[in-house]
């Protein structure tokens, strides 16, 4: 064991996770760097870790490597001990390397090519070393070799976050026992236009064909995913299949779909000779972010913050739960939200505490305070429930950008900021060519300059897609002025 002497600081942990990395486009030997961290226990030296998801040296292991960035005030050269490690959701390690001694030049990397089995990883143990699709990489960093533990280690986290686009459906082909092949069905999105084509290869053997009409060149990964439900109302896995963009530029992609199966067991899978497939794509267009969540601190102080934050985070899950509960069952409600199709039922104190819009209806002699009902006719119901969600539990559940413009509005008409404020951030991550427009008068019409500048400096980097598509052509005319503004920056830039 460590002693503590002069109570000196003589290291520092790097906490990183990253998000929906099974969707990660990279290729073999190409790497994600974490967030840089400077150490300030290290001599102020700036750090990074380098992941290979897809391996580096070869494709069977997944890679990764200290690296030290350059800096101004640091040393030339610093001898450090590390330890990576990748955790599970508790914080235990699963997979850990040390290496003693490492001299460390500035841009200098050290590291592991084989640092786990890529099959390990995204496969055999997925539901330990990828919860809810994240990976979590911890890196310990020290430069006492005597010391076996670390003395009030500097604490920093980050995160980044692979932006993916997931998309469902049903699909459903009636008398399939005697369909002829070609059967097609459209689907469309922000992002890729494609046809599903049932054909026939031989002797009864049947495959989808994803033929691909469009697609944003800025597309680097799909995935398509079948189950087929059975006559029970389960799913079954048929199978999935990844594409990079090199096999969505050639437009056709393939997945078996085996119908001798199907055929020979009609009654688990052919229920009045009908076939019904869950189909699951998700699409990514090579954009990741980068979020430092705590900077380096000391761990006397920033430990204490870290643990409590935890416990926290742990009683408001609980309570959140609790609240949603409350919310569902309507237990103790003292008014309704009415839409034109559906009334919620809700509590005024809680309206009240979130929304100053809410508790001037219910504080003041309003008709919402004495009819003990609120009409929303000009809300979906799917908002409202949205809403009441968020409001209740703080939550957002599979949140698309069509639910999100709406949420917003909501979220602006009863002054529920927070929700308003992350309901920007979705739609800033979410943007794209087809959608601008469309965003653009949002934020205009709701006054959201920070939301509105975002558009608009999206609109001037990605110009050619923007000025060429129908959708600015009938944006000038329906908004002249803003697209005005946006021409001049075009054309007189800062």
């Amino acid at each position: 064991m460590a002693t503590e002497i002069d109570g000196e600081t003589n290291g520092c942990i790097f906490e990183w996770k990253i998000e929906n990395i099974s969707h990660c486009w990279l290729k073999n030997g190409k790497e994600i760097r974490s967030p840089v961290f400077i150490a300030d226990a290290l001599e102020d030296t700036k750090w990074s870790l380098w992941l290979y998801p897809m391996g580096d040296r070869d494709d069977k292991n997944v890679g990764i490597y200290l690296a030290r960035e350059r800096d101004f005030s640091g040393p030339n050269e610093i001898e450090v001990n590390y330890q990576i490690a990748f955790l599970d959701k508790n914080g235990t390690y699963l997979t850990e390397r040390t290496l003693l001694k490492r001299v460390f030049g500035k841009e200098r990397i050290w590291g592991f090519s084989e640092f786990e089995a890529r099959e390990k990883v995204f496969i055999t143990k997925r539901k330990s070393f990828l919860p809810e699709d994240t990976l979590t990489v911890q890196c310990t960093i020290w430069i006492k070799y005597e010391y076996q533990t670390l003395v009030k280690p500097d604490l920093c986290f980050a995160r980044t976050v692979f932006k993916v686009n997931r998309k469902s459906f049903l699909w459903q082909i009636p008398k399939f026992s005697t369909l002829k092949p070609g059967l097609r069905s459209k689907f469309q999105d922000d992002l890729i236009d494609f046809d599903i084509v049932l054909n026939e290869i031989e002797d009864l053997v049947k495959k989808l064909d994803i033929d691909i009409i469009s697609f944003n060149e800025n597309i680097k990964y799909f995935l398509f995913r079948i189950s087929i439900i059975n006559s029970y109302g389960e799913k079954e896995p048929c199978g999935e299949h990844e594409y990079f963009a090199s096999d969505i530029e050639e437009r056709v992609l393939s997945t078996p779909l085996f119908s001798k199966m199907l055929m020979k067991n009609e009654t688990r899978y052919l229920s009045n000779d009908v076939l019904l497939l869950d189909c699951e794509y998700v699409t990514s267009n090579g954009l990741f972010r980068h979020e430092v969540v705590t900077g380096c601190g000391i761990l006397s102080s920033k430990l204490t913050k870290v643990v409590v934050e935890k416990e926290r985070s742990q009683h408001s899950s609980v309570l959140a739960s609790d609240l949603k509960l409350m919310y569902e069952d309507g237990s103790f409600s003292d008014t309704e939200l009415r839409t034109s199709t559906q009334t919620f039922k809700a509590h005024k104190s809680i309206l009240s505490a979130r929304s100053p819009v809410f508790r001037r209806m219910f504080s003041n002699d309003m008709k919402e305070k004495n009819s003990g009902r609120v009409d929303i006719t000009d809300l979906e119901e799917n908002t409202v429930h949205r809403m009441l969600l968020y409001v209740y539990t703080d939550t957002l559940e599979d949140l698309q950008l069509e639910s999100a413009c709406n949420l917003y509005v909501a979220a602006d008409k009863y002054e529920i900021l927070s929700l308003r404020s992350r309901c920007s951030s979705f739609l800033k991550d979410s943007l794209c060519p087809k959608k601008a427009c469309d965003i653009l008068a949002l934020a205009d019409r709701h006054q959201d300059d920070d939301l509105k500048i975002a558009v608009q400096d999206f609109i001037l980097t990605h110009d050619k897609e923007v000025f060429g598509s129908q959708k600015w052509k009938d944006f000038i005319d329906t908004n002249p002025k803003l697209a005005a503004d946006i021409m001049y920056w075009k054309v007189f830039p800062g």
